[in-house]
C-alpha cells in the first residue's frame, strides 16, 4: 500500500498533479501496489484527482480514501453515466467504511469559540461545507479555501442550524489567516483540551478541530485493517502537521523535503525533492 497526502504532497504548488506523477502511479498500480490518498479535504474534493488517475479496481471494490484528516474512510466506485447521444464520462460514487464525526457538545463550544474570536468556521457534512459568513474577511477566506480544494460553500445566516440538523461534522476548520494561525491553534487546543484533536492546518491558515480520538494515522490503520493489509507493509508521504501520525504508523514513513522541520524529525526518512520537484522525478520503490 502506498499512500498519500494532497496538498504539499502528491499535488504541486498549482493544487494538479502533473501527467508524469499521474503516470507514475499508474505504474506503481499495475506492479500490484495498492495506491491509496489520505487527505484533510472532503471526498468531493478529493475525487477529481482520483478521476484522473483512472485506476482499474474490481466493480464493487473502489478507490480507498481517506477523507476529512481520518474521520471518514471511503471506497470510491467508480461508474459511467447511462449511454446517450455522446460517449459516457467517468463519474464517482463513494461506499462509507467508518467515520468519527465531533460530537455535539464540542462541535458547539467550538464554533462558539470561532465565532468569539471572529473567525468563520467550515462545517463539514457529507460531501458539503457550510460556511457561516458574516464579514468581507470571512468570504474572502472562504473563497481561498473553496480555491484551493475546489468546492462550493453552502453559505448560511443561522449559525449552523440547518448544518447540524442534517447530522454532526466530520471535522470543524476554522478559517482564521496566515496572521493569526499560532495564535488561533494555541487558543483552540488549549481551549478544547481533552476534548477535541486540534491541528495547525496546511497550508497554514487555518486551524482544524476533529474527533479527540481521530487523526489521519487511525484513519489510514483502519482502512489497511478493512483491506487486509499490514500497516509494516505501507508507504507514506506527507508534508504536515496533520501528516505527523500517519506517517509515524506506516512500515515507511516519508516527509517531503518542503515539510515542516517537526514533521521531518518524525519520518523514517526526508524526500529529495519537493512537492514541485517531484512533479519531474520517477519515484522508485524497492
Amino acid at each position: 500500500m502506498v499512500a498519500l497526502d494532497l496538498d504539499g504532497t502528491l499535488l504541486g504548488n498549482d493544487h494538479q498533479m502533473s501527467q508524469a506523477t499521474v503516470d507514475y502511479l499508474r505504474t506503481l498500480h499495475k506492479k500490484g501496489f495498492i495506491v491509496s490518498i489520505a487527505t484533510g479535504r472532503t471526498a468531493s474534493s478529493a475525487i477529481e484527482h482520483i478521476d484522473r488517475l483512472d485506476l482499474p479496481y474490481s466493480e464493487g471494490e473502489g478507490f480507498p480514501l481517506v477523507s476529512a484528516n481520518g474521520a471518514l474512510g471511503l471506497r470510491v466506485l467508480k461508474r459511467s453515466t447511462p449511454p446517450c447521444s455522446v460517449p459516457p464520462s467517468p463519474s464517482m460514487d463513494t461506499t462509507e467504511l467508518f467515520h468519527e464525526p465531533v460530537p455535539q457538545n464540542v462541535t458547539i463550544k467550538a464554533l462558539n469559540l470561532a465565532k468569539k474570536l471572529g473567525f468563520v468556521t467550515n462545517y463539514y457534512i457529507g460531501h458539503d461545507i457550510y460556511a457561516n459568513a458574516t464579514t468581507p474577511s470571512h468570504f474572502t477566506l472562504a473563497k481561498k479555501y473553496g480555491d484551493l480544494t475546489n468546492i462550493h460553500h453552502v453559505y448560511c445566516t443561522d449559525d449552523y442550524a440547518a448544518a447540524m440538523d442534517r447530522g454532526l461534522p466530520s471535522k470543524l476548520l476554522v478559517l482564521c489567516g496566515n496572521d493569526h494561525i499560532d495564535t488561533t491553534t494555541a487558543t483552540l487546543a488549549q481551549e478544547l483540551k481533552g476534548e477535541a484533536h486540534v491541528i495547525r492546518g496546511s497550508p497554514p491558515w487555518f486551524v482544524e478541530v476533529l474527533n479527540i480520538n481521530v487523526c489521519k494515522g487511525f484513519g489510514f490503520q483502519k482502512m489497511c485493517r478493512s483491506l487486509g493489509i499490514k500497516m509494516e507493509e505501507s508507504i507514506t508521504f506527507g508534508d504536515g502537521d496533520n501528516d505527523i501520525e500517519f506517517i509515524q504508523m506506516a512500515g515507511k514513513g516519508f516527509a517531503m523535503k518542503n515539510a515542516r522541520e517537526n514533521v521531518k524529525v518524525i519520518a523514517d526518512e526526508v524526500t529529495e525533492w519537493t512537492n514541485e520537484e517531484v512533479r519531474r522525478k520517477k519515484i522508485v520503490f524497492s
